[in-house]
């Protein structure tokens, strides 16, 4: 509960920068920008950099059990929309909201202040097959057919797998099974200091952000909260007792209902620009989850024991 709430300080920091001028939205998007191509690639690769590796035995459990998450969840984006909201043309977005959280921006920060900063490689893992997803059955339901012009097709930018944090994944990958050790101090300590510029950085963004929404934008509806609620509750809990009755390892549930608990992806926001979608409703319901996230999370990890 004090990591969380050392989070939530920071965030509103970030939201306090924002409403006296320190964090404008320019400034917002070079330090997202930053964070994403640079301080994270560099988190995930110095998580690997300690005196200890992480398990190597790690790896292949945590690709199957993100996978077989997002199976299911692709299956269930298809479906669960229609009893949330009365609008058709709602439902894509609703899909793209249940079915994918903010793993790159928000999810490594709050593994590392969980976990540890070890088991950011684990949630780089697990977010190989998250990013796959994304801008494929993603891409389909923001570009929904029943929205007049588009069409729901498969779109996938290979070009993401070869990201500066999916190229640092790769290589954290190769590390661990590897069983690589010695990196020079020269250099794993500067990584390790840029990548700590991560947890800070990225949630004094989402403050930022969040001083830049409107009331209206902040007070959402029924749809927005209902889906909020399934997103960081009900999924998250769901997958939970799936998995803990499976062989998966007690660590390997935890990580994935955590990295499965995050507030929606802000790739929905941008698929929605791409496809010219109204983005009234991915943006508030980007906006609650992370909002409700900073109490959701810290109660569902008292599952953990």
């Amino acid at each position: 509960m004090i990591v969380m709430l050392s989070l939530v300080i920071i965030v509103v920091v970030g939201y306090i920068a924002g409403k006296t001028g320190y964090m404008d939205e320019a400034f917002g998007k070079k330090l997202s920008a930053l964070i994403v191509n640079i301080t994270c690639p560099a988190l995930i690769i110095s998580s690997t950099m300690g005196e200890k590796l992480p398990e190597r035995d790690m790896i292949l459990p945590l690709l199957l059990i993100s996978t077989i998450t997002y199976a299911v969840l692709a299956v269930a984006a298809f479906f669960v929309p229609r009893l949330l909201t009365k609008k058709p043309s709602d439902e894509g977005v609703i899909g793209f909201a249940l079915m994918f959280g903010n793993v790159g921006f928000i999810g490594y920060p709050i593994v590392a202040s969980i976990f540890g900063h070890e088991a950011v490689f684990y949630a780089a893992i697990l977010n190989v097959p998250n990013t796959f997803f994304v801008f494929t059955i993603g891409t389909m339901l923001i570009a929904d057919e029943r929205v007049p012009g588009q069409h729901r097709k498969l779109h996938f930018n290979h070009r993401l797998l070869y990201s500066t944090p999916m190229l640092a994944a790769y290589l954290s990958i190769i590390i661990v099974a590897l069983g690589i050790k010695g990196v020079p101090e020269a250099i794993s300590r500067p990584l390790t200091m840029i990548g700590n510029i991560t947890v800070p950085g990225a949630l004094m963004i989402i403050g930022s952000m969040m001083a830049q929404l409107s009331k209206r934008a902040m007070l959402g509806n029924k749809t927005v909260y209902a889906t909020s609620l399934c997103r960081l509750v009900a999924i998250p809990l769901v997958f939970y007792l799936l998995f803990i009755f499976t062989p998966f390892s007690q660590l390997v549930v935890e990580l994935n209902t955590v990295i499965i608990a995050m507030p929606v992806a802000t790739y929905g926001t941008m698929l929605c620009l791409a496809y010219n979608r109204d983005t009234t409703l991915i943006t508030e319901v980007t906006f609650v989850t992370t909002v409700l996230s900073m109490i959701t999370i810290p109660l569902l990890t008292q599952l953990f024991g």
